[in-house]
């Protein structure tokens, strides 16, 4: 096989599409982020872009385990970080992660890694595990916080 047939075997395996559509979204939700105003009570901000008003927090008046998260990113996109903290700690962090995607997934699309390598490799899990349990420490901290105002 020719280093030719190499590559056509590799871009017609579309190896580079998955990071490209990510790289687009990670960059879309950082500009949202950026033209929605935080909302001052910590959530809602979600109901700027059209969406309804959160349904688990009209039925409980406990805030979901995604409450704050829109809010968070809009400060964040501001460069409040400390707001971003206070409103939603796993938001600011999912915020740096999306930021940082931004180079790696130039670097996977330099690199023709393919998707499916880096979502079921070795470190999927434990990522995946350790994102979960920062979601809902997260949400955790988002009802003690809403509890005491």
């Amino acid at each position: 096989m020719t280093d030719a047939d190499s590559l056509a075997r590799t871009d017609s395996q579309g190896e580079r599409l998955p990071w490209l559509i990510a790289l687009g979204g990670a960059i879309a939700v950082l500009v949202v982020a950026r033209s929605v105003e935080p909302s001052p009570t910590g959530i809602g901000t979600h109901e700027q872009l059209g969406l309804p008003p959160c349904l688990f927090f009209k039925l409980t008046g406990l805030p979901c385990p995604s409450c704050g998260l829109t809010t968070s990113f809009a400060h964040a996109a501001r460069l409040h970080f400390y707001d971003a903290l206070v409103t939603q700690p796993f938001g600011l962090g999912v915020f740096f992660l999306t930021v940082l995607f931004i180079p790696l997934s130039c670097y996977l699309i330099y690199r023709r890694v393919p998707a499916e390598r880096v979502l079921f490799g070795r470190w999927s899990n434990p990522v995946l595990y350790t994102l979960v349990v920062l979601y809902a420490l997260g949400w955790i901290y988002k009802i003690i916080v809403m509890r005491l105002l």
